[in-house]
């Protein structure tokens, strides 16, 4: 940790942590220490599951090594009554996309648990204005979006078409791609992929699974390109000509959103 308290959290992020939280990496406790809990499930009053930001212990730093690099991490839990899966696998599906993509590696599993590197930025659901029911009624969003902002969600959203395609060419699919798995970070500014539970390579699949599961992938990314050409008008890419193909399958009324963009290109 730097002495104006920085510390890192991934090979290309660092975050300021609250002065009261120093000494804990400096001199840590038996136990991790939960500095936020970020998601908790249950069923029935019973815990399945917990996900928190964490502060490595003495006994987590002695039996996962890059804790001692990233002692403030991202820790979820499974409790006994969850039917879940192996933190093992998920460990390894994530150390494979981590050599095809700027996925940080993992940190560590046991039977119960799996840690990985801390992302600090928003899931791209939660910058995005778009997702109101009906579907049409998002054309009418894309419209009143200042260009600017159209833009920067653009550039957002063609590293995580990238992010995916490159996936797909190396034989891997992510299984759950939906939009609170793309982590958007400001600082570089870049959109990460995260939650690597769900996927697949593509030997372990059939043909038809494996197509199936490469169009599931790309869906919700797809649908964002279609709102927001109806705001920038047609686009020139991969990512646009991809996403106009397969607009009859992302929409129950897609020439609704082809006039819509064909109006902003002025045809």
């Amino acid at each position: 940790m730097s002495p104006d308290g920085l510390i890192a959290v991934s090979p290309r992020h660092s975050v300021r942590l609250a002065q009261e939280y120093h000494h804990l990496v400096k001199h840590p406790p038996g136990n991790d220490f939960v500095v936020r809990t970020l998601a908790h499930r249950k069923a029935g009053g019973m815990p399945l599951m917990a996900a928190e930001l964490v502060i490595a212990g003495t006994e987590t730093r002695k039996n996962h090594p890059l804790t001692e690099v990233y002692p403030l991490h991202f820790r979820k839990t499974y409790f006994p009554a969850s039917l879940h899966g192996d933190p093992q696998i998920e460990f390894e599906r994530q150390r494979r996309a981590s050599e095809l993509l700027p996925v940080p590696p993992p940190i560590g599993w046991s039977p119960l648990t799996f840690r990985s590197c801390f992302l600090p930025g928003k899931p791209y659901n939660r910058i995005s204005p778009f997702g109101v029911d009906p579907d049409e009624a998002n054309i009418q969003v894309a419209l009143e979006l200042e260009i600017a902002a159209a833009a920067g969600l653009w550039y957002l959203l063609g590293q995580a078409f990238a992010h995916i395609s490159t996936l797909h060419k190396s034989g891997f699919i992510h299984g759950d791609m939906e939009l609170h798995n793309l982590i958007v970070c400001p600082s570089p500014l870049e959109t990460h992929l995260i939650d690597f539970e769900n996927a697949r390579n593509r030997d372990e699949l059939g043909e038809a699974l494996w197509i199936k599961g490469c169009a599931s992938d790309l869906r919700m990314v797809l649908r964002e390109a279609v709102y927001l050409q109806c705001r920038l008008g047609d686009q020139h890419c991969s990512m646009a000509e991809a996403s106009k193909a397969e607009l009859d399958g992302l929409f129950s009324t897609p020439n609704r959103f082809r006039r819509a963009i064909q109006r902003q290109a002025g045809l």
